[in-house]
């Protein structure tokens, strides 16, 4: 289970560029907790989803430690 703490770590704090941040926000995303919960189908039909971006935020996760807990939440929703 992941620390509560941790989920409220923003992106900028986790050092990602604002690119990528402003990209999050525009998807409604503004934390590990935000990401954590997204429901991936909903994610993905955003008009500003981009791959480019969600492998950059696949990256992200896995540099955390968090990419399989992802997986495992969206994968079994």
């Amino acid at each position: 289970m992941l620390e509560n703490a941790k989920l409220k770590f923003t992106f900028l704090k986790l050092g990602m560029a604002g690119e990528f941040t402003e990209r999050a926000e525009k998807l409604g995303l503004f934390n590990l907790g935000d990401l954590m919960s997204v429901n991936l189908a909903k994610l993905k039909a955003h008009r500003d989803f981009n791959y480019m971006w969600y492998a950059e935020m696949l990256t992200m996760l896995k540099n955390q430690g968090l990419l399989h807990e992802f997986q495992k939440r969206t994968l079994e929703t």
